[in-house]
C-alpha cells in the first residue's frame, strides 16, 4: 500500500468510525512495501506463528543467515543447523514442505496477485502449516491488499479491547461486526490497532 492509499484510508475511516478517528490521529504510518519473495513471506509468516513478535524476529534472523533465504539451503540444513535457528519439529515440516514447493516450481505461486482475496486464501491453506491467519498476513504485508481483516489475530483482538475500553473479549463474529464499519480499509485499521500496542 503506497502512502497515498493509506491516506486516503485514514480520512475515510475517521468518518466511518470516530472512536477509531481519533486513534488514527494520534498515529502516523508509513507506507507498506509488498514483498516480492514469497518464499521469504510464507517462511516468516510460519515461524512467526503462536510465538511472540520478539521471539519470531530472533529465530527469523537466524533462520535467514543460515538459509539466505534460499528454499535448496534451507532443505540442505543439518538436524543441528536447524536446532540452532530454534525452529520446532512441526515448523520444520511445514517450511520443508514449502521449500519444496519453491524448488519444483519457482514461480508457482507469482499469480497470487492477480487472484481475490479469497482464491489466495483457499490457495495458501492447500500448503501445510498454512492456515487462514497466515494466508491474511500475506494479503496485508506482502500483496498489499487493502481490506482483510484477522478476527482471530490476538494483536488485533487486544487493539480492538483497548481501543473500546472492552474488558472481555467478544466473540470472532461480533469481532467481525465490528470491523463491517472499516471497509474497504480494514488493513489500514488494523495496521493501527496493531501501532497502537506499542504505544
Amino acid at each position: 500500500m503506497t502512502e497515498e492509499t493509506i491516506r486516503q484510508a485514514e480520512k475515510a475511516l475517521i468518518k466511518q468510525d470516530p472512536v477509531l478517528g481519533k486513534l488514527i490521529k494520534g498515529q502516523k504510518l508509513g507506507p507498506l512495501t509488498p514483498r516480492s519473495d514469497y518464499f521469504h513471506a510464507l517462511a516468516s509468516s510460519i515461524i512467526s506463528q503462536q510465538i511472540s513478535t520478539y521471539a519470531a524476529r530472533a529465530i527469523f534472523a537466524r533462520f535467514q543467515t543460515a538459509t539466505k533465504l534460499k528454499p535448496a539451503k534451507f532443505l540442505a540444513l543439518a538436524p543441528e543447523d536447524i536446532k540452532a535457528i530454534g525452529l520446532s519439529g512441526q515448523k520444520t515440516k511445514y517450511i520443508g514442505d514449502l521449500a519444496q514447493h519453491f524448488i519444483t516450481d519457482p514461480n508457482v505461486y507469482n499469480h497470487l496477485e492477480r487472484r481475490t482475496d479469497e482464491q489466495v486464501i483457499e490457495e495458501l491453506t492447500e500448503i501445510k502449516g498454512i492456515g487462514k491467519w497466515t494466508a491474511q498476513m500475506f494479503l496485508i504485508f506482502t500483496l498489499g491488499r487493502p481490506d482483510v481483516f484477522a478476527p482471530e489475530d490476538r494483536g488485533l483482538q487486544l487493539g480492538l479491547m483497548k481501543l473500546y475500553g472492552l474488558d472481555v473479549l467478544p466473540p470472532k463474529a461480533e469481532l467481525e461486526l465490528m470491523a463491517d464499519k472499516w471497509q474497504p480499509y480494514r488493513s489500514v485499521a488494523s495496521l493501527h490497532l496493531w501501532h497502537s500496542l506499542n504505544q
